[in-house]
Parts: structure tokens; C-alpha cells; sequence
């Protein structure tokens, strides 16, 4: 029974990843047949900004929410998790006001917030094993921003790229919503209530996972900012589709890995544990593999003619990307695992060796090389992070008292680990 769940979540999981990979596939499409490479370039920049922001309401709002839902309840963990993330995302309004005029700061602000309380939400669903709900509301959000963005686009023109931001706050706010009589008809209504043990607690959790999660955005989206300021919006936003499409490669890893996640928080430092999470890496390295030589025989002209003039160098980018695309389908896998462990040391090491690996090449290759420099960057930073995440999942191997090894019979439940 517990095999047929697994499968179950998984399956419908990858179903939800993959409709979500098509949408954000043709909202790739329609933004640079729109607004072209430029349009594209500020899009890339506002979605980056965005996650930057994340990787500080995501504190209060992420991981720590699943962890402690069964030990402190819902309730306290909304308190924290709404007002951390209105005086983040009001901070990070501020800077963007002064620092960056590209960017509009009122949908910024609503934005970071809809997508912040977005957050806390999946992260309940998550932890309460709520997987179907956790997908729709994954699935819903790139449907409506995607309905919403041409809707705009239709009916107000003149909005141009912009109207990607106001889609953003529409189909976020629906979203929100959602979340809110999901979570009450789960946990029931939230009576709001601080605690500043709980507040300690969670954020002590929260911002290690996060600081960790911070160094790998430096990882993957520096280049991005690089790109701009040593070449154009127009290099951004060539590079961000060959990414987009490299990441969505990922589509199968995220969904086996948050399936893991969810289920390693149950089984905790078991044997149990470690067997499955090295089966789900192996497949998920195997999967990423084929679907990166079946996306290398793609001709250049088709990127062309899909996303539009000078886009066939998107292909580039996806060819030189591969072999950093292929190790982090593999840690993918084991940062969830270490993560619902609770190991968030290992996580912090392994995104602040990828981290040195960017810093030490980034500011020499892409002035010199443009986007073939960023690739080899993030395909470097990818490998290295992966390679310590494997050194510590094998050296869990040796700290855990093993059975039998699970051959699919279910009797092998392991013993957790000796502290």
C-alpha cells in the first residue's frame, strides 16, 4: 500500500510538473515573440529579483513550516510567516526603488508578498502530505498567469512588457485565495497568535536552509545580472531561455525529490530512508539524461523559429549546461533528503562550495566569453556542489545500523541514526 501511495504522488506530481513546464514553455514562447530579447531581458531580471526576495521570506515560510507544523500547529507558524514576509518584501521595495528604476516597485512589492504567503501555504500542504493540493496550486499559478498575461496583452497593448507583472499579481492573488480555504478546510481557521520561542525556533531552522538557498541563486543567477552589466538585455535574455528550457529538464528530479521529501520527514534517519533516496537519485540522474540528449537533437533553427531571431543561440546554452544540468538532477534528490533530516550544515557547505566556484570563474569568463562564459560557470558551480552533496550521503551510509537492504517487501525499516 505504501508502494502504490509513493507511485501515486509521484506520478501525479510529475503529471502537475510537466503541465507546469508546458505552460511556463509557452509563456517563454509569447513573452519573446511579444516584447523580443529586451522585453524578455527585464522579464528574466523582475523574475530574478523576485527569487532573491524568496530566498529571504522562504526564513519563515519554506522548509521551516514543514518541519515544525506537527511539533508547533499551523496557527503560530501563519503569524510568523505573514509578518516576516509584508517587512521583507517592504524592505526589498525600498532597495528596488532606489537602486534599480527599471523595475516597477508597487507590483514588485504585491507580487513578493502573493508569492511569499503562496509559499507558507504549500509548505502546510507539504508537510500534512497534501501533495494534490500542493500541485494544483503549483499548476494554477502558471495557467492563470499565462491566461492573464495574453488577456492583458490584448486588451491593453500599450502596457508592453508590463503587463507580465500585472498578470503576475491577478493570477497570484486568485491563487492566494485558493490557499486560504485549502488550509481551512485542512487544519481549520487560523487564530493568529506570536510567540517569540516559536519565532526562534523556526527562524534558527529557517534561515540556515535559506542561507544555503541564497548561495545557490548567487550560483545560478549571477550570471543573469553579469550578462547585463557586460553585455545587454538582449544577451539576458537569450541566456535565461536556454536556462529555462535546461532547467525544465528538471521537471522529473523536482517531482521525485519533493515526493522523497515528504516522505523522508515520516521515516526520519532511517536505512529505509537512505536505500530509497539513492534509488530516486540514480533514476533521477538517468531520466535527466535522456532528456538531454533528446533535447541536444533539437536544430538550432527551431529555437529560431520558436522564441524568435538570435535565439538560436539558446541551443548553445543548453549543450554547454548539460553535464551541471545532469549532476544537479542528483542533488536535487539529496538536498531534499539532508533538508528533511534537518542536516542544514551539509546544505550550507554544498552551496557555499558552488558559490566559490562562481565567484572565482564568473568575473573572468563572462567579461572575456558572454554566455558561453556563464554556462561554463554554472556548469562548474553545479558539479562541485553536487560532488559534496554525494561525499556526505555516502559517509551517512556508514553512520546508520542497516538491515537487510529494502528489496521492495517493505520489511526493512531501519534504525535511525546514533547521535
Amino acid at each position: 500500500m505504501k508502494l502504490f501511495s509513493l507511485n501515486r504522488d509521484i506520478i501525479l506530481t510529475v503529471f502537475a510538473k510537466v503541465m507546469i513546464l508546458l505552460l511556463n514553455f509557452a509563456a517563454v514562447i509569447f513573452t519573446t515573440q511579444l516584447w523580443g530579447s529586451e522585453g524578455k531581458g527585464f522579464i528574466a531580471i523582475f523574475v530574478a529579483d523576485i527569487s532573491l526576495v524568496a530566498t529571504f521570506t522562504n526564513i519563515l515560510t519554506n522548509s521551516s513550516v514543514s518541519f515544525f507544523l506537527k511539533k508547533i500547529g499551523h496557527s503560530p507558524l501563519a503569524t510568523l510567516a505573514f509578518l516576516w514576509v509584508f517587512i521583507v518584501s517592504s524592505v526589498a521595495a525600498l532597495v528596488v526603488a532606489f537602486v534599480d528604476v527599471s523595475v516597477p516597485v508597487l507590483p514588485f512589492f504585491v507580487v513578493a508578498v502573493f508569492s511569499g504567503c503562496i509559499t507558507f501555504h504549500s509548505s502546510l500542504f507539504l508537510g500534512e502530505q497534501k501533495i494534490f493540493q500542493y500541485n494544483l496550486v503549483s499548476l494554477l499559478m502558471s495557467a492563470l498567469l499565462l491566461v492573464f498575461m495574453l488577456l492583458l496583452h490584448w486588451l491593453f497593448p500599450e502596457t508592453g512588457y508590463h503587463a507580465y507583472f500585472y498578470a503576475q499579481i491577478l493570477s497570484y492573488g486568485l491563487v492566494l485565495l485558493l490557499c486560504h480555504i485549502f488550509t481551512h478546510r485542512i487544519f481549520g481557521r487560523i487564530h493568529f497568535s506570536f510567540s517569540l520561542d516559536t519565532f526562534r525556533k523556526a527562524f534558527n531552522f529557517g534561515w540556515q536552509e535559506e542561507l544555503s538557498a541564497f548561495m545557490q541563486f548567487l550560483n545560478a543567477r549571477l550570471c543573469f545580472y553579469l550578462i547585463g552589466i557586460y553585455a545587454d538585455m538582449s544577451a539576458v535574455g537569450i541566456f535565461s531561455v536556454g536556462v529555462t528550457i535546461s532547467e525544465a529538464i528538471w521537471v522529473f528530479s523536482r517531482s521525485m525529490a519533493l515526493v522523497q521529501y515528504s516522505k523522508v520527514l515520516k521515516l526520519g534517519n532511517t536505512s529505509e530512508a537512505w536505500f530509497e533516496t539513492r534509488k530516486v537519485t540514480f533514476v533521477s540522474l538517468a531520466v535527466t539524461v535522456l532528456c538531454i540528449v533528446v533535447a541536444a537533437c533539437v536544430p538550432m533553427f527551431v529555437f529560431e523559429y520558436v522564441f524568435g531571431d538570435g535565439f538560436g543561440r539558446s541551443k548553445i546554452v543548453i549543450l554547454m549546461l548539460a553535464v551541471g544540468i545532469a549532476a544537479n538532477s542528483a542533488a536535487l534528490v539529496l538536498f531534499n533528503y539532508f533538508s528533511a533530516l534537518g542536516r542544514l550544515k551539509i546544505l550550507l557547505l554544498r552551496s557555499a562550495s558552488g558559490l566559490v566556484v562562481t565567484l572565482s570563474l564568473a568575473f573572468w569568463l563572462i567579461p572575456t566569453m558572454d554566455i558561453e562564459g556563464a554556462c561554463i560557470v554554472n556548469s562548474c558551480s553545479y558539479l562541485v556542489s553536487t560532488m559534496v552533496l554525494v561525499g556526505f550521503f555516502a559517509k551517512q551510509k556508514g553512520k546508520l545500523s542497516f538491515d537487510c537492504p529494502s528489496t521492495g517487501s517493505g520489511n526493512n525499516s531501519g534504525t535511525k541514526i546514533e547521535s
